[in-house]
């Protein structure tokens, strides 16, 4: 069964965004989905890149909307002022609406320009803006996903590698050879490197 009839808070956040004129996609675990054309776990929420250059203008966009906006940081949450221009390490905005479905929403600024997307933990490792977004059959964009599991890889769970090994089997040889080498450079060593052999 694909996602289109299994969850409806990833396509009332695609509909939410449907009039946002600029840059955006899905990312985290709903991007992997996506790009497999099927769901493979159940999603707490729903996650939405965006470049960094062009914060205010999804800020004005959600405010305009209803939405409430706050920096996650620390573990703190902090409201996000109209014109606040973000640098980094600031980079997590929970996104809440009482009046939408989902009612909540994680936006992730990245670093993007017109060449370039570039890992925001290591700004060295980079990837043509061209190849960093995909779009699904239906139209939806989403995050490359060797880039989503190469932020994925911080956390390192046992219960992520079936999830790795089926998105590994999906990509192509140069997806995979790209992955394994910003493992290596991130971490020297990395458990996931062994599903990247090719």
């Amino acid at each position: 069964m694909g996602y289109e009839n299994r969850d409806t808070d990833l396509l009332n956040i695609v509909r939410l965004m449907q009039d946002y004129n600029r840059t955006w996609a899905i990312c985290g675990g709903w991007a992997l989905d996506l790009f497999l054309g099927r769901v493979t776990r159940p999603h707490e929420d729903v996650d939405v890149m965006i470049p960094r250059r062009d914060q205010l203008h999804i800020q004005a966009y959600l405010y305009d909307r209803g939405w409430s906006l706050k920096v996650a940081a620390g573990g703190n949450l902090t409201p996000w002022q109209n014109g606040d221009f973000l640098q980094l390490p600031l980079h997590c905005i929970w996104c809440r609406n009482e009046d939408y479905q989902p009612g909540f929403v994680e936006l992730l600024l990245n670093e993007m320009d017109g060449e370039h997307f570039r890992f925001r933990r290591d700004t060295s490792i980079a990837i043509p803006a061209d190849q960093a977004l995909l779009q699904t059959e239906q139209g939806i964009p989403i995050l490359a996903p060797e880039i989503v599991l190469l932020y994925n890889s911080k956390y390192d769970k046992t219960e992520n590698d079936p999830e790795v090994h089926v998105i590994v089997g999906a990509l192509a040889p140069e997806k995979k050879a790209w992955l394994r080498d910003m493992l290596v450079k991130l971490y020297g060593h990395h458990k996931w490197v062994q599903y990247l052999e090719l």
